[in-house]
């Protein structure tokens, strides 16, 4: 795995806090993490998520607690597919690797994508599918994953682009608009759990 800042460092980081309300937190959470990396379970995700939501203030800073949810709705995605499906070589399983998507002069450029299923070579991924995971979908967060989507398939036409998501903040005409640039979207939430049928989508594309 590349991403190098995970949940389970945030988690930490309250748990060796001075602070004792922090520390508290910290331990919290650690169980409701280690019972969802237990069961998988798509409710017991959720609630270790809602509880991060729920004491921002604790937490600190936006940014921190905005990048501690979706890094932890990326690992929860990456572990759905390590455990669920079933990748043979040469393809494999990424999450926060690099993707080329053109040359200008013999220079590759490359962007990082969520997670990604492909091979790797000279220190890229050369993707089967890009998946782009979203704890919120609003408009701007949509037209930056199909600005990234649209990129990708420039260079590599033959890449399935996915969107998975939680939460919906978006008018739904978009949303059925935004069908045009990516194979599938898929909702993770208690009122539209698609985590079945996403296992199945990815499974038969590399049938």
């Amino acid at each position: 795995m590349a991403r190098m800042k995970k949940a389970i460092n945030y988690i930490n980081d309250l748990r060796l806090s001075k602070k004792g309300t922090r520390r508290a937190l910290g331990n919290l959470l650690l169980l409701k993490y280690e019972k969802w990396m237990k069961t998988l379970a798509l409710k017991d995700f959720l609630d270790f998520n809602d509880a991060i939501m729920e004491n921002r203030n604790e937490i600190g800073a936006a940014q921190f607690f905005g990048k501690f949810r979706a890094y932890a709705f990326e690992e929860y995605v990456y572990r759905l597919l390590k455990e669920k499906v079933c990748i043979n070589k040469p393809l494999e399983l990424f999450w926060g690797e690099k993707c080329p998507i053109g040359s200008v002069d013999g220079e590759i450029y490359a962007i990082e994508f969520d997670i990604s299923i492909g091979e790797k070579a000279e220190g890229f991924v050369e993707p089967a599918i890009v998946f782009d995971t979203k704890v919120e979908l609003d408009s701007a967060r949509l037209k930056t994953a199909l600005a990234s989507f649209t990129m990708l398939k420039h260079w590599s036409p033959k890449a399935k682009c996915v969107l998975i998501y939680v939460a919906r903040e978006l008018d739904e005409t978009l949303l059925k608009l935004a069908k045009n640039w990516t194979e599938a979207i898929f909702q993770f939430s208690i009122e539209n759990n698609e985590t079945e049928a996403f296992i199945g989508y990815v499974t038969r594309r590399l049938c």
